[in-house]
C-alpha cells in the first residue's frame, strides 16, 4: 500500500470513528478518528511536501468543520436524532412545575432547619433554607424569597 492510499484510507477511518463517537459514549472513538486525521495530515507533509500536506491540513479542516455544520442541523430531523433528543421543553419559569413556592406563604418547620429542612407550606412539603437563625421543628415559618429551586423562610411572628 503506497502513501496515497493509505492517506485515504485513514481519512475515511478517522471521520468515520467520529462519526461512530455520538453513538458510542466515552470519547475513545472520537479520540482515535482524532488521531488518524492528525495521522493524515503528517504522512502527507512527509510524503508530499509543505504545499500538499497544507492543503490536506486544510481540507481536513474544511471538511472537518463543514461536516459538524451539517451534522448539527440536519441530525435533529433524522429518525435516529429524533429518538436521541429531547423533544419537549420545559416552561420558561423560575422552577420546575408544582415547586414554585409564593413569597409570603405560612406554614410550619417539619423538621429541624439548620439552616437547610423540610417545611410543611400551604399543604406542600418544601425543602427550605432558614434565612439567618435556625428554626426548630414545629415552629411557624413564612418565605421570605425564592431564588430558582431554593426556598428561603424565616421565622414567623406570632
Amino acid at each position: 500500500m503506497g502513501a496515497f492510499e493509505a492517506i485515504v484510507v485513514l481519512a475515511l477511518v478517522g471521520f468515520l470513528l467520529i462519526a461512530a463517537e455520538v453513538f458510542v459514549p466515552g470519547a475513545v472513538l472520537g479520540v482515535l478518528g482524532g488521531l488518524c486525521l492528525l495521522a493524515v495530515v503528517i504522512l502527507s507533509y512527509a510524503h508530499y511536501g509543505f504545499t500538499q500536506g497544507t492543503l490536506v491540513f486544510a481540507g481536513i479542516g474544511t471538511l472537518s468543520l463543514a461536516g459538524f455544520v451539517i451534522w448539527m442541523f440536519a441530525f435533529p430531523y433524522t429518525p435516529i436524532g429524533r429518538r436521541l433528543m429531547l423533544q419537549k421543553q420545559l416552561d420558561s419559569g423560575g422552577s420546575q412545575p408544582g415547586t414554585a413556592a409564593a413569597t409570603g406563604g405560612e406554614g410550619e418547620a417539619i423538621t429541624p432547619l439548620r439552616p437547610a429542612g423540610k417545611a410543611l407550606i400551604d399543604g406542600r412539603r418544601l425543602d427550605v433554607v432558614a434565612e439567618s437563625e435556625f428554626i426548630e421543628q414545629g415552629e411557624p415559618v413564612e418565605i421570605v424569597s425564592q431564588d430558582g429551586m431554593r426556598v428561603i423562610v424565616r421565622k414567623r411572628n406570632l
